[in-house]
């Protein structure tokens, strides 16, 4: 595919691209994103893609740009934190290394960027401006404050606009056909509205009855089934490690200083000389712990696996033999001392011990799926008399005296109510609000008026649906002309989109990458 980019290098639309590159310098000139191969730069790589190296510093830069992007876009409610939260300490790495494997790949195919073409760019930049025109002393003067030398910047911005150009060309091999046009647009006006009920398994198990004697003769005849899902649902059987323990907790933050630290340590030791003396664990736990959870019942947190607790606590706490102490127990929350209870070893329940429950459990999901069947089924033989599913399972209204006046109906306690998907497209076999239901997508579509109910009871995990159109609408033929750009360009843009992406997979696929994992989880040195 990028075979034809060395043809197109010159193309109208790459160098309308140059423009972007100066937007982003306007809005923060800085160093660039990509990094450079300039010994004593930094001591600590943030990631290396072949031995190419970005530097930390490069890094920390590219990402406070981002985050000032996503800052001016947000407001100032973008804070680190949440910024941490949604990775974009991850997404500023990812780019960094997608921008090196393109510019080297464009290089590999021959593309360039022309002195000429990095002129122009810093002669439009306004930074660099006085009064409108370009100040070569300015310009110097800016380059080597923040790059080091105009030569830095110059190469840096060169690979800013090898990317945006090696980017652009690959947009440009982005096509989409008419047909596949005309079918995104069908698709798109070929829409339906749907109300639908479901009636819950998990609601009809409980109006489910089994006996004992049930369970019995369901084992003499079935032995083999029950078998065969004990055999098929293994981590339901198979218990791992876990300690029973309890625990006193002094708070103090990760990097409080020394004497803080100090001091919630001594309290813990204090704690476990008490204990070690003859009180009791509980009540020591009651008159100190700092942990809200488990203070008032003495410390108990009951059993836990692996996992479950921070790593440091998990590994004494599993270190022990029931009725040993702990040495205080640094975590993230602060200082511990435990004291195991019990331990229960690793094993698997064998299947006499379970197989009553595993018999109980299937025959109550059966009964219940043909309990929600057959209520599915009374719904759809009163739509097809022609009552409306929305007016048979109404909704309550908010107003109490209102809600007085409307019959609920409910199913093992629980309310059915008719529900609305909202217009919708064909999207495989997936309905909003219900899920991946292939057979009731396709009788949705199949469908020609509002008001017509759907022939079948549509099966589903949670339990069977039945539904009525609310509103059906058809493509208009007569429409397709004013509307088949608007549609196109999404659908280039779509598919732009998705060539970019395998390209640079392909990319990372055949790339050693080093990324510097401590950094991804340190402050940013830069600042905002």
């Amino acid at each position: 595919m990028l075979d034809i980019l060395r043809s197109k290098s010159r193309s109208v639309l790459t160098y309308i691209l140059f423009g972007i590159i100066i937007v982003v310098f306007v809005i923060s000139f800085g160093p660039g994103s990509q990094g450079c191969q300039v010994e004593g730069l930094s001591k600590t790589n943030a990631v290396e893609v072949d031995g190419y190296v970005v530097t930390s510093a490069d890094f920390d830069q590219h990402y406070s740009q981002l985050f000032r992007a996503y800052q001016a876009r947000v407001g100032q409610t973008f804070t680190r934190e949440l910024a941490d939260q949604l990775g974009l300490r991850n997404v500023a790495m990812n780019q960094l290394v997608d921008r090196v494997l393109a510019t080297r790949e464009a290089r590999r195919r021959g593309l360039s960027v022309s002195d000429d073409d990095v002129n122009r760019v810093i002669w439009a930049i306004p930074s660099f401006q006085t009064e409108g025109h370009f100040d070569i002393e300015l310009y110097k003067k800016t380059a080597r404050a923040i790059y080091g030398s105009e030569q830095r910047f110059e190469q840096q911005l060169r690979d800013d606009l090898l990317y945006t150009k090696i980017m652009a060309l690959l947009r440009e091999s982005a096509q989409v056909s008419a047909e596949e046009v005309k079918e995104a647009w069908t698709s798109e006006n070929d829409q339906v509205d749907l109300t639908f009920v479901r009636f819950p398994i998990a609601a009809a198990q409980k109006q489910v009855k089994v006996t004992d004697a049930d369970v019995k003769a369901f084992l003499q005849a079935s032995s083999a089934r029950v078998s065969q899902f004990y055999k098929d649902n293994p981590a339901r059987y198979e218990k791992g490690r876990r300690a029973k323990a309890r625990h006193v907790l002094v708070r103090v933050p990760e990097g409080a200083p020394q004497a803080q630290d100090d001091a919630a340590r001594k309290k813990v030791e204090l704690a476990a000389e008490r204990v070690r003396k003859g009180e009791d664990f509980g009540a020591v736990a009651k008159e100190i712990s700092e942990d809200p959870g488990s203070k008032e019942k003495g410390g108990e947190l009951g059993f836990f696996g692996p996992g479950v607790m921070a790593k440091p606590f998990e590994d004494a706490a599993f270190a022990l033999k029931p009725g040993e102490l702990s040495q205080p127990v640094r975590t993230r929350f602060g200082w511990h001392l435990i004291q195991v209870e019990a331990v229960e070893e690793a094993h698997t329940i064998p299947l006499a011990e379970v197989q009553a429950d595993i018999a109980r459990e299937m025959l109550v999901g059966e009964a219940a799926r043909k309990l929600a069947d057959q209520k599915a089924r009374e719904a759809l033989a009163q739509m097809k008399a022609g009552k409306k599913l929305a007016d048979l399972f109404p909704a309550a209204p908010r107003d109490a005296a209102a809600a007085k006046k409307v019959a609920v109906q409910t199913f093992g306690g629980e309310p059915l109510v008719a529900t609305d998907t909202g217009l919708f497209g064909k999207s495989g076999g997936a309905v909003p609000r219900v899920g991946d239901v292939p057979a009731l997508a396709t009788a949705a579509f199949a469908a020609k008026a509002a008001g017509q109910a759907l022939p079948e009871v549509y099966p589903a995990a949670s339990g069977p649906i039945v539904a009525q159109v609310k509103e059906r609408t058809h493509p208009d033929p007569a429409k397709f002309a004013q509307q088949s750009e608007e549609v196109a360009a999404r659908l280039r843009s779509t598919r732009q989109s998705q060539v970019e992406a395998a390209w640079l997979k392909a990319l990372r696929e055949g790339a050693k990458v080093k990324v510097n994992d401590a950094l991804l989880r340190a402050s940013p040195t830069a600042q905002d």
